[in-house]
């Protein structure tokens, strides 16, 4: 039985760090893709490669640990407790503790490490609450708001699942954004796209796990496309949609449209298919217009890269002018490289073809200007 005794509320300086366990549910590991999370060693493997472990690793082991901010823990008075915050911390205290753990980890730790440092992570401070949701307003600061912050998606599941959680008690998302000091409008962006991300997924329609770029989950496609009116029309969503979202927010009868718009916004690696979206701006709002005009839809839907489908939504001057602007210049780059041009005979016919072509678009040009000759856009 250990001697150790953390009262509730009250920081505590001295709680030996064997007694300290990693927290499974920490919403630092949410990132879109299935990390392992089975045990110690796979825990700290997946810090490893979002939480910059070693920079942290390297400040203890030269300045000592610094009781500057308790962990916050939950757990009996005695322990042993889970780590609620300071996940990374309690990471690096670990594999400082035990180097094969770090050989295993494949974590450099520094080839002396001063007894000193050792003597500074056998205890530290902790602050014990008696329910998780105690902690979620600090937590929630820190990491939405504060000086440690968390990814899009991470902060999202936070404040979703801190919602859903306690809906029933009253809680609005008004009075979360209070306690984390962040939009109204922020957190029920987050909170929405969250609802429909769990909603696609319990109707096998999308699973982040299969979107076809790795790398980070681009969750701010969704939650800023959401705030669009064009994908709101397209989903069935109604204005404001979002103050007190249902947790199926999309009517079965749109549940399609769901599935077809999170194919454009990320893919899928099982069936190939790479997203409309390349870069969020301009590509997302260009998506958005195709989604709501029927004939650039068709054409997407058909396989047409984003850029064609859109010339459709777009005034078809505006398409003809630019496409005239474009061939000018890369004719204007062509002759830049003249001198480099061999003599060769293909290339020749190429040329006399554009020749030929470039008369036609003239002498079309020259016929509709004669007929439409006072129109100057």
């Amino acid at each position: 039985m250990s001697e150790f005794h953390a009262k509730i509320g009250e920081p505590t300086a001295d709680c030996p760090t064997s007694l300290l366990n990693f927290d499974y549910d920490n919403p630092r590991l949410t990132t879109g893709d299935e990390l392992s999370t089975r045990d110690d060693k796979s825990i700290i493997c997946a810090l490893r490669d979002i939480a910059a472990l070693d920079e942290l690793i390297q400040s203890i082991c030269t300045n000592k640990y610094l009781n500057l901010e308790p962990l916050i823990v939950l757990g009996e008075e005695s322990g042993p407790f889970i780590v609620l915050e300071g996940n990374r911390r309690l990471a690096a205290i670990k594999l400082i503790k035990d180097r094969n753990l770090a050989r295993e980890c494949k974590v450099s730790l520094p080839e002396n490490i001063n007894q000193e440092v050792i003597e500074s992570i056998k205890k530290i401070s902790v602050w014990r609450v008696a329910e998780r949701t105690d902690a979620q307003a600090f937590i929630g600061f820190k990491h939405i708001n504060g000086p440690h912050r968390w990814d899009a998606y991470a902060k999202a599941r936070f404040v979703a699942d801190w919602y859903k959680k306690n809906k029933g008690s009253g809680l609005t998302i008004e009075s979360i954004a209070r306690q984390l000091g962040d939009d109204n409008d922020t957190i029920r962006a987050y909170i929405g796209a969250i609802l429909i991300l769990e909603q696609a997924d319990k109707e096998r329609l999308f699973d982040i796990k299969d979107r076809f770029n790795r790398g980070r989950f681009a969750f701010s496609h969704l939650y800023t496309a959401l705030g669009r009116k064009e994908y709101q029309e397209f989903l069935g969503l109604s204005k404001g949609w979002n103050i007190n979202p249902s947790e199926q927010p999309i009517d079965q009868n749109k549940i399609p449209e769901l599935k077809e718009a999170l194919i454009y916004l990320y893919g899928s690696k099982q069936d190939n298919l790479q997203p409309k979206i390349k870069s969020q701006n301009p590509d997302l709002k260009y998506v958005g217009e195709v989604l709501v005009h029927p004939v650039a839809l068709e054409k997407l839907r058909g396989g047409a890269e984003l850029s064609v489908a859109y010339s459709e939504v777009r005034e078809a001057g505006a398409v003809f002018s630019e496409a005239l602007v474009q061939v000018s210049l890369k004719i204007d780059a062509t002759i830049h490289l003249l001198a480099k041009y061999d003599g060769s005979s293909p290339l020749l016919e190429i040329a006399k073809e554009i020749h030929e072509k470039s008369e036609t678009l003239l002498m079309t040009m020259q016929r509709k200007h004669a007929r439409n000759p006072g129109k100057t856009e």
